[in-house]
């Protein structure tokens, strides 16, 4: 898995007290709102991928070897809409992850039970 995935890896990391390897390795044991949170991440994770590939699209419509015409515009106008329409769906799932975030930030807090150790009882010879 690479360093980073989103920008907004860090403050995932922050907000669950773990890195993101460790989220999907431990994924069957988290709780509901780390799930959502995880659920998030991997949405923004694969929009951040869309946009970059569709940006190289863009990249490679615009360096072709050819006049340009009618219709070389209107390809670089195509591929423009469809990376714009790439990068809104990334905002989106962003906002998704950042409001995601927020709830577990300001979930209530979970009351500690206290764990009563006693000691051994002392060993008879």
């Amino acid at each position: 898995m690479p360093a980073s995935l989103t920008r907004l890896d860090s403050r995932v990391e922050a907000a669950l007290g773990t890195s993101i390897a460790a989220l999907h390795a431990e994924e069957a044991r988290l709780s509901a709102q780390a799930a959502r949170v995880l659920d998030a991440h991997r949405a923004l994770s694969k929009a951040e991928a869309t946009v970059a590939f569709e940006r190289i699209r863009l990249l490679i419509c615009a360096d072709r070897q050819r006049r340009v015409d009618d219709q070389l515009l209107a390809d670089l106008s195509d591929q423009l809409e469809v990376l714009e329409d790439a990068a809104a769906e990334r905002d989106q799932a962003e906002a998704d992850l950042l409001a995601r975030i927020k709830e577990l930030q300001h979930r209530p807090p979970v009351a500690a039970v206290p764990i009563v150790v006693s000691a051994a009882p002392a060993r008879h010879r």
